[in-house]
């Protein structure tokens, strides 16, 4: 094994991290670079999964016996874009004021990926009876999009450990179940005409507003289904994103609505997409095509996330609860990565510093205090990984 490297505190490394620019459109590459460089100073063995375009990269690392097992540190490199955001500093150069931590990512979430960084070398002077892994992934912010691509190459590999810890933010919390989530796409094709013979053409505009309507009565009936586990406690439906149309006294002759659902994690959220596909060809597509026979309605998947599921008997809950002294495991409506990890057969837990209310904004920040926790928390999982 290599010579484990000077230390770096974890407040140096999360600045480091937060200085290269990992929004999701981009490369995540150099940052990638950068933590192979610690970890294999670290003495890891490390892999890594592509995009197609080979221009973003999962990475997996590896430190302590060969032995199967072992326990994940899991985050996602990649960021959410800071554009028409009003920042106080530089978004990617992290600044400290009033014992916070700002920067985009601080919470979201290179603050854990920086304090686990920052124990490699304890790690690497460890007597390991269990692995410990780095699994560092792209494109989570869309959709979770990458770290399917690092799980089916470890299913390959016969690599199984036994346990993930997701260091989303959470403030330290300890999160058994979230739910699950995707983006999709409804394509309203219309027909053009003179805006002053609406009902020669097909409005295209109008077809989605009809459309995102029918999403408002979907969710109000979703309302009745809940689990007082989760807030909100239903599963939702909205529509984020509308364009078409090219003409104030033009019919629209295309528009794209983009939508979402956030699914309770135990139920099938592809009965919930079968439901607004027949509705909207039962009771919008029918006015619409008796004006214009082409006139359709086109959904389509984009990303999708599975819930985590909540199981009392996971050992990633246990350790963590072990740990933190928790008596409670917290559910969110947020999605993670680690309901792609409990598919994959590998119990998960969330548990990271920072919360999700700083997540996404202009002035994102951790909370000093909470990478000294993370660090305490981190240091526990290592000695439990030499028990």
């Amino acid at each position: 094994m290599s010579s484990p490297a000077a230390r770096l505190e974890p407040l140096d490394l999360v600045r480091l991290l937060i200085g290269f620019d990992t929004t999701s459109r981009g490369t995540n590459l150099p940052l990638i670079d950068f933590a192979q460089e610690l970890l294999e100073a670290a003495g890891a063995r490390c892999r890594r999964t592509f995009d197609a375009a080979r221009q973003k990269a999962n990475l997996f690392a590896t430190l302590g016996p060969d032995t199967g097992g072992g326990y994940v540190l899991s985050g996602h490199t990649d960021v959410v874009p800071v554009d028409g955001q009003e920042w106080s500093s530089d978004p990617f150069h992290a600044v400290v004021r009033d014992n916070r931590l700002f920067g985009r990512g601080t919470c979201d979430m290179k603050s854990f990926i920086g304090v686990a960084l920052s124990l490699l070398p304890e790690i690497a002077r460890a007597t390991l009876k269990r692995p410990i892994h780095f699994a560092l992934s792209y494109d989570e912010e869309v959709g979770c999009a990458g770290v399917p691509n690092l799980l089916e190459d470890l299913r390959v590999a016969g690599i199984a450990p036994a346990l993930a810890i997701i260091g989303e933010p959470t403030d330290m919390r300890v999160v058994g179940a979230h739910k699950s989530g995707a983006v999709l796409h409804t394509h309203c094709h219309g027909r053009e005409g003179h805006s002053s013979a609406p009902e020669k053409g097909a409005n295209a505009v109008m077809m989605a507003g009809e459309f995102i309507k029918l999403l408002d009565d979907v969710w109000t009936d979703l309302r009745a289904d809940t689990d007082p586990r989760f807030d909100p406690p239903h599963t939702t439906v909205q529509a984020n994103m509308i364009s078409g149309g090219s003409a104030v006294n033009i019919l629209g002759r295309d528009a794209l609505v983009t939508w979402e659902y956030r699914a309770l994690p135990d139920r099938d959220p592809s009965k919930l997409v079968d439901l607004i596909r027949r509705r909207t060809d039962g009771e919008l597509l029918p006015k619409y095509r008796a004006r214009a026979a082409e006139a359709r309605f086109e959904t389509a998947l984009r990303a999708s996330y599975p819930g985590l599921v909540l199981d009392e008997a996971s050992p990633a809950i246990a350790l963590a609860r072990e740990i933190t002294g928790a008596n409670q495991v917290d559910t969110v409506a947020y999605g993670t990565e680690a309901g792609h990890f409990q598919h994959f057969g590998i119990p998960a837990v969330i548990c990271g510093p920072g919360s999700i209310d700083q997540a996404h904004k202009a002035d994102e920040f951790v909370a000093l205090p909470q990478l000294g926790a993370c660090e305490t928390f981190l240091r526990k999982v290592i000695a439990k990984a030499e028990a």
